[in-house]
């Protein structure tokens, strides 16, 4: 087994604690305009893409107030409700990033975003952390035919690097996530989440927290 060069990070979940403040904005707006969704329902959108969402969000309008209309439309409603109920996304970062960041670095590695998420929202989300120097590829929803669990993104991540998958590891939450790695042929280390009902089957190895990364790349291949 080959040396690792590089570690690949899922964002939402990962580098910050966003899915449950994403589920609780989500649960708060719908409420506003009277669409009842249940929790489980609210769980799809953990680790999913706008594309997947705005699917979701046509069913649960039409369902709910008999009103047929685009995802996008009520995705352009919603983020008007964010405008006014901002995330601070430093004060969410999970425990030890920068840290973890840096010892990586230190370590020689290469480091990547793979977020589904649209690229502006990733810029953001990583200016506001102060940890969008240690990434030199970022790859995001905007250029994906298919979402995840689909590998499309870790293979175009990949692609960026110039690294094959078996020099390579993503750290991963979600059950889409997961398997979009383990498809691209990446050893996988899950972060553990256990709110949103995920099983994170197939994952490599498990840790409990961000620092834990850095001992299991240490360990890949013993």
């Amino acid at each position: 087994m080959q040396k690792l060069e590089a570690v690949i990070f899922d964002m939402d979940g990962v580098l910050v604690d966003s899915e449950f403040v994403y589920r609780q904005g989500h649960a708060a707006y719908f409420a506003s305009v009277g669409v009842a969704v249940s929790p489980e329902e609210l769980n799809q959108l953990a680790g999913s893409s706008r594309k997947v969402e705005r699917v979701l969000y046509e069913q649960w309008w039409e369902r709910s107030l008999g009103e047929r209309i685009s995802g996008e439309e009520i995705e352009r409603r919603e983020d008007e409700y964010w405008d006014e109920h901002p995330i601070s996304y430093h004060e969410i970062m999970n425990p030890g990033v920068p840290e973890t960041l840096e010892e990586l670095r230190s370590l020689g590695l290469r480091l990547a975003v793979a977020s589904s998420s649209p690229l502006s929202h990733i810029e953001k989300v990583l200016a506001e952390c102060g940890i969008d120097g240690y990434f030199e590829v970022v790859e995001s929803g905007d250029e994906l035919h298919q979402s995840k669990p689909n590998p499309e993104i870790y293979l175009l991540t990949l692609d960026k690097l110039g690294l094959s998958a078996d020099v390579c590891c993503a750290v991963e939450d979600s059950d889409p996530g997961i398997q979009a790695a383990r498809s691209a042929g990446l050893y996988t280390i899950a972060k553990r989440e256990e709110r949103f009902g995920f099983t994170q089957h197939g994952a490599d190895a498990m840790v409990d927290e961000i620092p834990g990364v850095i001992g299991a790349v240490l360990g890949y291949g013993q």
